[in-house]
């Protein structure tokens, strides 16, 4: 879900809440929110409750056509025959991804996410390491063995191999 249905999400949600709680507050006989309905949706005055009424029906449309869609793109065919496609998910790569490093020595932390570049896919590995590594040395040596790993085991040429040092700590992280 991008951000601006999030936005839509929240605003769609909030102004229903508004009006239920506006509603309660008539059912149990306060007045004054009956006044705000009068005049807000009042027959002569269609020039507000038309517009509201259309942008709550196509936000509606649309928040229900995401809640059916469900989660796009976290998967990568990899092989399509007569039977069907075989398809991984990201989820499983990043997972390998995170294995494989953290069984390189001096790696304390790994973070991978996959990303799009143009001639396929990508994947960015951030990582923790100890003082007493060679950054530049091991930065390739993730490169290499994300690269080979991926495609030995589903067959998926990885184009770049993208790795941000964001720690050199000696201790290993806590666990919560």
């Amino acid at each position: 879900m991008n951000v601006f249905d999030r936005v839509l999400l929240g605003a769609y949600a909030l102004f229903f809440t508004v009006t239920v709680v506006l509603f309660s507050a008539l059912m149990i006989g306060w007045t004054v929110p009956m006044f705000l309905f009068r005049d807000v949706f009042c027959p002569d005055r269609s020039e507000v409750f038309w517009p509201v009424v259309i942008i709550l029906i196509i936000a509606g449309a649309r928040l229900f056509w995401l809640s059916l869609r469900g989660p796009r793109g976290r998967h990568v065919v990899l092989a399509e025959s007569a039977l069907g496609q075989i398809r991984v998910s990201l989820q499983a790569i990043e997972n390998l991804v995170e294995k494989v490093v953290s069984q390189i020595k001096g790696v304390r932390e790994v973070k991978p996410r996959m990303m799009s570049v143009p001639q396929g896919v990508g994947i960015q590995v951030r990582v923790s390491v100890t003082p007493d590594v060679n950054v530049p040395e091991i930065s390739v040596e993730i490169q290499n063995r994300v690269k080979e790993r991926v495609f030995a085991v589903t067959g998926l040429s990885v184009k770049a191999v993208k790795v941000s040092v964001e720690d050199i700590s000696a201790h290993k992280p806590r666990v919560e």
